[in-house]
C-alpha cells in the first residue's frame, strides 16, 4: 500500500462513525454485544444541529466497548506462550499489488441510527495476547495524519499510543513530515516502544536523515530500522538503480549520523520477486504483502499466502538464510469483495490470525497494516473501496472520532 508523504506515500483505506458518500456498514459502540454483531436496521442521517435528513436501512455492527489499556507489567515479566495451530504451505502467488496515491481528504459528516449512542473505535481483541514490548510482539504501522489530512499533534499522538502500543513491540512510520519522528518517537519512548523509520523521499535521503538525527537529538536507541522508500518500484516512481543508490546514500549518511542498525529497501513482495537483488543490497529482506488483493485467497488462507509468498522469495535470494521481514501485511474490515477476498471484521479477524499463526515463532517478524483507519486516505475501485478500512479491529484514531 502507498502512503503520503505527506501527500505522496502509499496505499490507503476507509471511514468513520460517520456519512461518508454510501456507507456499507455502520459500527455502533454498545456494552451489551460481547461479540461483533450485524443487524439491517432503519438509520436516521441527521445534520450537525440534529435534524433529520433521511432514513434508510444499513447494516449496523454493534461491538463492545474499548476498555483502558491496563498497565504494563514489571520489566521483567515474561509474555505468556501462545500456542497457534502448524500452517501449511500453499501455491506461489501471482498477484500484482495495487498501490494509488492518496490524494485530498474530506471531512466526513454525522451520521446517527436511530436510537443508539455515537459510535466508538472497535478494540482489538485478537491484539492482546501478549504485554509488552519486544521482540515478542508483532510490529505495526502508524500515520500521523488525521481524516482531514492535518497532522496529529504530540498529544493526539500520545493518546493513540495510549490505545495500541502494548500490543506492538515496534512501530513503523513512512516519512519525516508532519514533526513524526519528534512526536512519535516521544510516546514510543514514554510506553516502551522501538520505532521503524522511513525515508519516503529518495531525492531527500540527506534532509530526510538530518532530520531523524535532530528530532531524536542523536540518540538512535529506540531506532529498529530505517526503510528507503516504500513501494516505489511496483509503483514505477523509481527503477531499481535508483532505490539501490538511495538506499547505499542514505546508509553512509545514517552512518555518519551515528546509527549503526540495519538500512533496508521496501517494496511489494512482486517487484521483490522480480527483483530480489532490491534484498541483496539492503540488510535484511523486507517487502509488503497483502493477501488481500489475490482473488483466489480468502481471509483463512491469509497466512498461508504471505508463508508461501516468503518461501518463493528465499529461493531467489544470493544468501536463502537471510532475514525476512514482511513490513505490511493485514486485511480490510470494509470495502468491496476482490473474489475470495471478502472485507469484514471477522474476515478481518481471521486473516490475522492466520498471519500470527505464520510468525507464531518470530512475530517481530511482520507488520502489521495498520493501527487505525486511515480517513485521509481516498477511496478508489481499484483498491475495491477499502483504502481508509485496514484499522486493526476496525479501530478510528480519537482524533477522527
Amino acid at each position: 500500500m502507498d502512503r503520503s508523504e505527506h501527500s505522496h506515500h502509499r496505499f490507503q483505506h476507509r471511514n468513520n462513525g460517520a456519512l461518508h458518500a454510501k456507507r456499507d456498514r455502520i459500527t455502533i459502540s454498545d456494552a451489551s454485544y460481547p461479540d461483533p454483531t450485524e443487524f439491517p436496521e432503519v438509520v436516521v442521517y441527521v445534520d450537525q444541529y440534529g435534524n433529520p435528513i433521511r432514513t434508510a436501512t444499513e447494516t449496523v455492527v454493534y461491538v463492545p466497548k474499548e476498555t483502558p489499556p491496563s498497565p504494563p507489567p514489571p520489566p521483567n515479566s515474561t509474555p505468556p506462550v501462545v500456542e497457534s495451530p502448524p500452517v501449511s504451505s500453499s501455491p506461489t502467488p501471482s498477484v500484482a499489488e495495487f498501490t494509488p496515491e492518496p490524494s485530498s481528504k474530506q471531512q466526513p459528516g454525522s451520521v446517527t441510527p436511530a436510537g443508539t449512542p455515537d459510535s466508538s473505535p472497535l478494540p482489538d481483541s485478537s491484539e492482546s495476547d501478549t504485554s509488552s514490548s519486544g521482540s515478542g510482539l508483532h510490529g505495526v504501522t502508524y500515520s500521523p495524519y488525521k481524516g482531514d489530512g492535518n497532522c496529529k499533534t504530540a498529544d493526539e499522538v500520545d493518546r493513540d499510543f495510549s490505545l495500541f502500543s502494548q500490543d506492538y513491540g515496534v512501530v513503523r512510520l513512512y516519512g519525516v513530515d508532519c514533526d513524526q519522528v519528534s512526536t512519535v518517537s516521544k510516546a514510543a519512548k514514554k510506553y516502551g516502544n522501538k520505532l521503524f523509520l522511513g525515508i519516503f523521499d529518495i531525492d531527500t535521503v540527506d534532509s530526510a536523515v538530518a532530520t531523524m538525527a535532530a528530532d531524536l537529538e542523536n540518540d538512535w536507541s529506540m531506532v529498529d530500522t530505517v526503510s528507503v522508500g516504500n513501494e516505489l518500484v511496483n509503483n514505477g516512481r523509481a527503477t531499481v538503480d535508483q532505490s539501490l543508490s538511495a538506499l547505499n546514500r542514505a546508509r553512509s549518511y545514517l552512518r555518519a549520523a551515528g546509527y549503526s542498525g540495519p538500512v533496508v529497501v521496501v517494496d511489494t513482495f512482486v517487484a521483490v520477486l522480480r527483483h530480489p537483488e532490491l534484498c541483496d543490497q539492503s540488510d535484511y529482506c523486507a517487502f509488503n504483502c497483502h493477501p488481500f488483493f489475490d482473488p483466489n485467497t480468502g481471509a483463512p488462507d491469509a497466512g498461508t499466502f504471505v508463508d508461501s509468498t516468503i518461501k518463493n522469495i528465499r529461493s531467489k535470494l544470493s544468501d536463502p538464510t537471510k532475514r525476512v521481514v514482511v513490513t505490511e501485511t493485514g486485511w480490510p474490515w470494509q470495502g468491496q469483495p476482490n473474489g475470495a477476498a471478502i472485507p469484514g471484521l471477522d474476515h478481518q479477524s481471521n486473516a490475522i490470525s492466520s498471519v500470527k499463526s505464520t510468525f507464531s515463532s518470530n512475530p517481530a517478524d511482520v507488520f502489521l497494516f495498520t493501527a487505525f483507519n486511515d480517513l485521509w486516505k481516498k477511496p478508489d475501485a481499484s483498491t475495491f473501496m477499502a483504502e481508509q478500512f485496514w484499522g486493526m479491529g476496525g479501530r478510528y484514531s480519537p482524533s477522527d472520532q
